[in-house]
């Protein structure tokens, strides 16, 4: 794609990581140490990237790189407990995220912009063949009569949409808006239904393009462009299950006569005004309710607890856990969205909403 990678940027297994910009704060501030972490797929590339750091972009500073075993999984769990812990002479490097789109919040008090002592390197992937993947949708498109769309990304692919974008529009299809889209913030796309005959998410998996159908609630088609396999699929019959699953899990719910309120710990996960409102609307309802806290939430944790204790259980800390990890558990695992539904008087005639 013609890339640039110069100075302190490294390219490994088709990634650009470019810490040309941390490096120099680094050695301008001097912490104590610096900190990797990356998510799960690519904490395998940590010593990697620490050995190339120490010993190339900050060769002769008297400054330790540390990595974090455990995976992040967004810029919501930016590992501020690092900073707590280690103290704040230290510099996090958090790999493979962008800006987060909500609030992060620590020690009683929530800021939209991430500390200047937490920087962010995004992890560019560089494979993926624009042009073959741009001729599969407009074929699509064109099979479909479809002339408008708009495109959301997770952030490795920014470039690869972008070039995408621009050869659908060179072919005559309208795109109407490109941005980037993390699992639970959909809107800036989402608000758009009315203006687009089909959306294209270019992420690997599935994950991406499922949330923003079901923020959707499957009116409008989602092409999935997969760069790993030069894949693009219509995922309408996966959004129609999906939801299918979740209006069961939620009529499952109603009947619910206590409910656990899981609120996160987390730093973009804490929303002690969503846990709020819920437990409002329960005790409208007459349904009982416990605040549960946790940082990580697994079917092992819930099943620590007694199995009567709770009918069913809202995700406030990330709503996510609820659609993938929990959809299958024994009992009713909803999001915010879904039990603000149930809690609101009846799932008939209410429209489906996703996240929150």
């Amino acid at each position: 794609m013609g890339v640039s990678c110069k100075g302190c940027c490294k390219i490994i297994d088709d990634y650009m990581f470019d810490f040309n910009e941390v490096a120099k704060v680094i050695k301008n501030r001097k912490p104590r140490a610096v900190v990797l972490e990356a998510p799960q797929g690519m904490v395998r590339l940590l010593e990697r990237l620490a050995e190339f750091l120490a010993e190339e972009c900050l060769a002769g500073e008297d400054i330790e790189v540390y990595i974090r075993l455990e995976p992040s999984f967004g810029s919501c769990s930016v590992s501020f407990d690092v900073l707590d812990t280690m103290g704040n002479d230290i510099i996090l490097v958090h790999i493979g995220h962008g800006e987060y789109s909500y609030p992060l919040c620590r020690g009683g008090a929530c800021v939209y912009r991430i500390p200047d002592n937490i920087y962010l390197v995004e992890g560019e992937y560089l494979g993926g063949d624009a042009e073959a993947l741009a001729n599969k949708v407009i074929k699509v498109f064109e099979a479909n009569g479809w002339s408008s769309t708009a495109i959301g990304y997770s952030i490795q692919h920014k470039r690869l949409a972008n070039t995408v974008a621009n050869l659908l529009s060179e072919n005559g299809i309208s795109v109407i808006a490109i941005d980037n889209v993390i699992g639970c913030n959909y809107y800036s796309l989402a608000k758009l239904m009315d203006r687009v005959d089909a959306y294209l998410v270019v992420a690997g998996g599935y994950f991406h393009a499922l949330g923003l159908g079901l923020a959707l609630s499957g009116s409008t088609p989602v092409l999935r462009i997969d760069p790993y396999t030069s894949g693009v699929e219509d995922i309408a019959g996966l959004v129609a299950k999906t939801l299918a699953k979740r209006y069961w899990l939620m009529q499952q719910a109603a009947n619910a006569s206590k409910i656990g309120i899981v609120v996160g710990l987390l730093a973009g996960q804490y929303r002690p005004w969503i846990a709020e409102y819920l437990a409002r609307l329960a005790d409208r309802r007459g349904v009982r309710y416990r605040f549960i806290l946790a940082r990580y939430v697994t079917r092992e944790y819930l099943d620590n607890l007694s199995p009567d204790d709770y009918d069913a259980y809202v995700m406030v800390s990330c709503p996510r856990l609820a659609i993938e990890d929990f959809s299958d558990y024994w009992k009713p695992v909803l999001t915010p969205a879904e039990a603000r539904i149930v809690l609101s008087g009846g799932i008939a005639g209410q429209q489906y909403t996703f996240p929150w």
